[in-house]
């Protein structure tokens, strides 16, 4: 779902060049920011492949573990 920018919101994202603007929810005080569309998909890439990152390496460690316990059993 998309919505329209009113005029006045329009003149304030184009006076962010440099940062996006913030903008306040007043029911609830929620911040955001309003990114262009390009590089929310771009940033939403790079978090999407440091979540898988970090899956591969919660596994990798707990394979490790398993091997070393296993390593452990078999001195006893």
């Amino acid at each position: 779902m998309g919505i329209q920018l009113t005029e006045q919101q329009q003149q304030v994202l184009d006076a962010h060049v440099e940062t996006p603007p913030r903008v306040i929810d007043p029911r609830s005080n929620a911040a955001y920011y309003l990114i262009a569309a390009q590089e929310y998909d771009a940033v939403r890439e790079l978090l999407d492949e440091e979540r898988r990152l970090k899956a591969i390496r919660a596994v990798g460690l707990h394979n490790a573990v398993g091997r070393m316990e296993e390593g452990s059993r078999g001195r006893v």
